[in-house]
């Protein structure tokens, strides 16, 4: 889940096919055995996610998969290559598109209701929006200039960055990109310590080190529920609106954020500078409700990948 950097996106920006740049990316990333070992929730996180999903899939979804990735239907293989393409949208589409750039959160308020999400996504442009999107391109094979490689490495993606609590919430402060921070741990802001640094607690916590044993050992710790393993015309909504709950109770109430008013903001320039306190305890709880989160994304995500696939699992 990249940090949010501005808000503002070219308009109109010219989307440029480049199936052959991608289909040469694939090649090299299937052939390779790197699955990440240092990376975060911006790019770990993902394939942690990837790697639990994984897991998960039918037999038709993951057939279906290793069908557009080019693969063998092998379970270590759909796996691996799920968990590389993760990361794309947010390394290599958004250079090629920021156009792209809204479709990774949605800026609700911390005043929202849940009757203001329709609101929070104008022109589709939000990550609620283009999860139903994508998952209609995939179910349809009306793929995107991206071609379906792509467009599973988004849905994949946007999966993950549904579940990271300030990727669904503002304070006027562009999901805590604004927000400074002194932290034990290495952070550029709390959007920052939220997408790297609570992953890295996580795995230290775990001794895990790594993207697959990290995947296995939070299956073990949180197994999923009925719930999780189903995927419905309303659930990417509903997800979101959970994870703006979790930023108000887990992120802004906690760290004694005062609640700003609910305005567009455009840069942090704008704001006067203030530094937030991450203390050990912090992130220690934060990384718990990372590892349930990253969890539940992955079922999530096999859920819907299943129910587009075979429908009768919906």
């Amino acid at each position: 889940m990249a940090t949010r950097v501005t808000r503002a996106h070219a308009a109109g920006a010219q989307k440029r096919s480049s199936r052959f740049c991608l289909a040469l990316f694939l090649a090299l990333l299937i052939s390779s055995s790197w699955v990440g070992s240092a990376l975060a929730w911006g790019e770990e996180g993902h394939q942690i996610v990837a790697l639990i999903a994984a897991d998960r899939l039918s037999a038709p979804a993951r057939a279906e998969v290793a069908q557009i990735l080019g693969l063998q239907d092998q379970a270590g293989e759909v796996a691996a290559a799920m968990a590389r393409i993760s990361v794309w949208p947010d390394t290599l589409y958004r250079r090629e598109d920021p156009a792209t750039e809204p479709w990774h959160f949605i800026d609700l308020c911390l005043q929202d209701r849940p009757s203001d999400l329709a609101a929070r996504c104008p022109n589709g442009d939000c990550v609620v929006a283009q999860v139903n999107q994508f998952a209609q391109r995939l179910r349809s094979r009306s793929y995107d200039h991206w071609g379906g490689v792509g467009d599973l490495a988004f849905e994949i993606h946007l999966i993950g960055d549904l579940f990271q609590p300030l990727h669904a919430a503002t304070d006027y402060d562009l999901g805590g990109n604004c927000e400074k921070v002194l932290s034990p741990l290495r952070a550029r802001n709390l959007h920052n310590a939220w997408d790297d640094a609570v992953v890295w607690q996580l795995e230290a916590a775990l001794g895990t080190g790594g993207t697959v044993a990290t995947a296995r050992r939070l299956q073990v710790l949180y197994p999923p529920t009925a719930q999780q393993m189903r995927w419905g015309p309303d659930s990417a909504a509903h997800i979101a609106w959970n994870s703006h709950e979790l930023a108000l109770s887990a992120v802004y109430q906690p760290l004694g954020i005062p609640l700003q008013p609910c305005a567009p903001l455009l840069s942090c320039n704008d704001l006067p500078r203030r530094t937030v306190v991450l203390s050990s305890a912090y992130f220690n709880q934060s990384a718990r409700l990372a590892g349930q989160q990253l969890a539940a994304a992955g079922y999530r995500l096999a859920a819907l990948l299943n129910s587009i696939w075979e429908p009768n699992l919906k």
